[in-house]
């Protein structure tokens, strides 16, 4: 039900368009003529029947009641007729699924779900560098503000690259090797997990060839 009153509304936006009206706007007027037609015909004929007989005020009220009786079967009886008249403006108060306005001819060229979401993801990349370019613009904008209030001549500007020129370092290679051989004797006699024997701590000298006893059983 939402969906079609959906779809009827975005046709009366394409009727309006074509045709400065839609078939809504018609068949409520057309509706709106009947109703009054029907009204004014049961007044005049009330009016007759009053004049006419001269009705007393017990007679008058039993005419008007009879007169909203006879507009509400009236309208009961109107609403197949005024049904046919809504069919009949739907038919020939349309625009063609095949016409297209001048400013719709784009609506012509159909896309498929990836061609379309293709577009979308191209429409996204373009909003995000727009995003990035209005950024760095504001960026800009306030670096020129900053500059114009601290204004440096070039004549210092080239003062501070003579001095960065001129800058001498001593060579820190041969520092930062005997850094090295420091930080891993360290790490050597800190982290070294290898068990040290009786024979290993007494025995300082290299490759000298002891044999072990166990004093207690000599």
């Amino acid at each position: 039900m939402a969906s079609s009153e959906l779809r009827k509304r975005k046709m009366e936006e394409y009727e309006m368009q074509l045709f400065s009206f839609h078939s809504r706007a018609v068949y409520a007027t057309l509706k709106s003529i009947v109703s009054e037609r029907i009204l004014s015909t049961i007044e005049k004929m009330c009016q007759t029947i009053e004049k006419t007989y001269k009705l007393n005020s017990e007679n008058l009220t039993v005419l008007k009641t009879n007169q909203k009786n006879l507009e509400t079967t009236y309208f009961k009886g109107a609403m197949p007729h005024l049904k046919n008249i809504e069919n009949i403006v739907n038919k020939y108060v349309a625009v063609p699924s095949n016409v297209l306005l001048e400013e719709d001819k784009y609506q012509r060229i159909q896309y498929n779900d990836t061609e379309f979401e293709n577009i979308n993801q191209r429409l996204e990349d373009l909003q995000q560098r727009a995003k990035n370019a209005t950024i760095l613009n504001t960026v800009l904008k306030e670096e020129l503000q900053t500059l114009d209030q601290f204004p440096i001549s070039e004549e210092s500007v080239n003062k501070m690259c003579n001095v960065v020129e001129n800058l001498t370092c001593s060579d820190v290679n041969e520092n930062i090797y005997q850094l090295l051989e420091d930080y891993k004797q360290f790490s050597t006699s800190l982290f070294d997990t290898t068990q040290i024997t009786t024979k290993i701590k007494y025995n300082t000298v290299d490759n000298l060839k002891c044999k072990e006893f166990d004093l207690s059983t000599l």
